[in-house]
């Protein structure tokens, strides 16, 4: 049986080992027994659909390529919105999902329009850039998710933030954090996110099962979850 993961803008957005995600996915999904297609779409683009692929993925990027990238992907927002509505499982880490709020306000007389299809705003900054260790807390899962932050601007519209940070090592002012609709999340964590949090992995895994009618098999990660302890760990005990 086929899966077909779409990569977004890899050219663009894929800093940090953030095309880890994808090699991770992948290994996980073969060894439920999938054959899997990895196809990617850049700004050379003239189309973009939805309806065929039953994972998509977006990494971070220098935040002049995510202006880019939000400008481009606007013109296929009914697809993309189509695909999230019926359930499609998705991945944005870092910066990514900054294009899924409503705008990205660059200074007072320059904002980058995002997508609209959650409710806040980013506000960038660039005298200096937020980077630090962070835990967040998953309160619909009773999960907590760790990595690190790398970002030039924080997201503003707590109320449509779907996690609570509970702890930060370094300068990120976040208190809430990341996005969910659906099978979709969006989330600052970087790293690769999926190596450090096996449980995301599990998941996305799980849905894509689900939907493509395959069992689910029970298959143990360890490297992956003691990375997770250990670092999970390390940050809470750590004195800030």
């Amino acid at each position: 049986m086929n899966v077909k993961i779409l990569y977004l803008y890899p050219d663009f957005m894929s800093l940090y080992g953030d095309n880890g995600n994808v090699r991770i996915l992948e290994r996980r999904l073969k060894d439920q027994g999938f054959d899997v297609e990895i196809t990617s779409r850049t700004i050379t683009d003239t189309d973009i659909t939805f309806d065929d692929v039953d994972f998509v993925y977006m990494g971070s990027g220098f935040e002049s390529n995510r202006n880019l990238v939000a400008a481009h992907l606007a013109q296929f927002k009914d697809s993309l919105v189509k695909a999230i509505d019926d359930g499609v499982p998705m991945l944005f880490t870092g910066n990514s999902y900054d294009i899924l709020g409503d705008k990205i306000v660059i200074s007072k007389s320059d904002d980058i329009k995002g997508l609209g299809i959650f409710d806040f705003n980013i506000i960038d900054q660039t005298e200096k850039r937020y980077t630090g260790d962070v835990v967040l807390e998953d309160e619909e899962k009773r999960q907590l998710y760790v990595g690190f932050v790398n970002r030039a601007g924080v997201p503003k519209g707590e109320g449509s933030l779907a996690f609570e940070v509970t702890k930060v090592i370094g300068n990120v002012p976040l208190t809430r954090d990341g996005v969910r609709k659906n099978n979709l999340l969006g989330i600052s964590l970087i790293g690769p996110l999926l190596l450090k949090n096996p449980k995301i992995a599990e998941s996305f895994v799980k849905i894509i099962c689900e939907r493509k009618g395959a069992e689910y098999k029970e298959i143990s990660y360890p490297h992956s979850e003691k990375s997770h302890d250990k670092t999970k760990k390390a940050l809470l005990n750590a004195e800030v």
